[in-house]
């Protein structure tokens, strides 16, 4: 039996989530070598030298694509140069696995749109939560009818305070927290609803950055509201509750080991209360670690898959584009006081 070649990867981009996430990943996953590294900051670049096994280490991502010999790239560089790192990787002939944003704007995503559509290629956004396995579950129970008609959902992504790179402390260099946690909120009610979003109002605060605090409230073109807060200083708190005419669920990445589900009785109550307390005690929680997640293992997975022709579900860079608007839509409605609409958007 012949054996699948190896997808050659390069990581463009290695600081230290890459370097503690997506390097590791890449490196034990069957059938993927990891071929070129690219990370502009020297210090950065040392670390990830030191980490690289046989892995070419390199300045430039530009030098990364022009040495040829690519099948894949998965791209982790600051989003400003999100959108020209993925469409030189497409013009180079590669698939491309892009963290989000898939650029700081919309006008600035439309050349990588174009470039991913004449090419050929999977082009595959980081919406990592997609595959955690809670929400996995929660998608299939809704869709199955399990809390009846969906009303509404309410979310939290909030982490605790820490020092952040400058361009994440700036919203023209790609950072605020819109951009990187309220994204991945957007993405999943897409997904889990099967509706886009309409209508959107928000409100930003900005302490420690440039809008690191925010509260979004989002009606689908189902009739469902939601209300999101996410926040780039506070608790640590990642939680998702869908309210549904027959009961909810809900996904807790820090408080349950599976999604909670609760009927909507007298019943359900009961249940939730004497769950809640034995789940306190579950040693599988105490003696997890906080940092374990397993949704980027079975995303950068499912990337692989797609680029050796085993065919590809998504989220791709149209869903980037798509949950882009829905943020540049929140942006809108903080200067003008009023409900806005996102913008229309297709790969073409």
């Amino acid at each position: 039996m012949t054996e699948p070649p190896v997808l050659r990867v390069g990581l463009l981009g290695c600081g230290r989530i890459a370097r503690g996430v997506h390097m590791p990943v890449l490196q034990r996953l069957p059938g993927v070598r990891l071929a070129v590294i690219a990370e502009a900051d020297a210090a950065q670049r040392a670390e990830a030298a030191a980490r690289a096994g046989n892995a070419t280490v390199v300045a430039d991502y530009r030098e990364a694509l022009s040495g040829g010999g690519l099948d894949a790239v998965v791209v982790c560089l600051p989003p400003n140069l999100h959108s020209p790192a993925a469409t030189a990787a497409f013009a180079a002939g590669c698939h491309v696995y892009l963290e989000k944003p898939l650029a700081p704007t919309l006008s600035e995503a439309r050349p990588v749109l174009g470039a991913w559509t004449n090419s050929g290629r999977v082009g595959m956004i980081g919406f990592n939560f997609r595959f955690h396995p809670q929400i996995e579950v929660i998608r299939a129970r809704v869709r199955a009818g399990a809390i009846g008609r969906v009303l509404a959902v309410r979310t939290c992504f909030s982490i605790l305070p820490h020092d952040m790179p400058e361009w994440k402390r700036s919203r023209l260099g790609g950072g605020g927290v819109l951009l990187d946690l309220a994204s991945h909120h957007v993405d999943l009610i897409r997904f889990m609803l099967g509706s886009e979003v309409v209508r959107v109002s928000a409100a930003i605060q900005s302490l420690g950055g440039e809008g690191d605090h925010a509260a979004l409230q989002l009606e689908l073109a189902s009739g469902v509201s939601v209300q999101t807060f996410a926040s780039l200083g506070s608790v640590e708190e990642h939680r998702l509750e869908v309210f549904g005419s027959a009961g909810k669920l809900v996904m807790d990445r820090t408080e349950l080991l599976e999604p909670a589900f609760e009927p909507a009785s007298l019943h359900g109550a009961r249940v939730r209360r004497i769950t809640k307390a034995m789940l306190a005690l579950d040693p599988r929680r105490l003696l997890r670690s906080p940092g374990a997640e397993p949704s980027f293992g079975r995303a950068l997975s499912a990337f692989v898959r797609a680029a050796n022709g085993a065919g590809f579900d998504g989220p791709d860079l149209l869903d980037g584009a798509r949950s882009l608007a829905v943020i540049e839509a929140a942006e809108r409605s903080v200067q003008s006081g009023r409900v806005e609409t996102p913008d229309a958007v297709t790969a073409a």
